[in-house]
């Protein structure tokens, strides 16, 4: 088994995570223990962005988006 020694940690942080445990209902261990698995834990999404765009319906043509081009002023760069 595995010890972490939390004599170092500041009061505030000691008190914040008594407190959270606390609101959790879990002992500090626990409490530890689920911040350390969220953290460690690899992220993923839940669709890739190429998932997102095969999903998206056929709606017609890029032509029915073209944006009209009116009051268009001159700028010299």
């Amino acid at each position: 088994m595995t010890s972490i020694n939390l004599d170092n940690l500041s009061k505030d942080n000691r008190d914040r995570l008594q407190q959270r445990a606390a609101i959790h209902g879990r002992s500090l261990e626990l409490e530890l223990d689920s911040i350390l698995t969220s953290v460690f834990e690899p992220k993923t999404a839940e669709n890739s962005l190429k998932e997102l765009l095969l999903a998206m319906p056929d709606v017609g043509e890029d032509a029915d988006f073209n944006s009209v081009r009116d009051n268009v002023r001159e700028i010299s760069l």
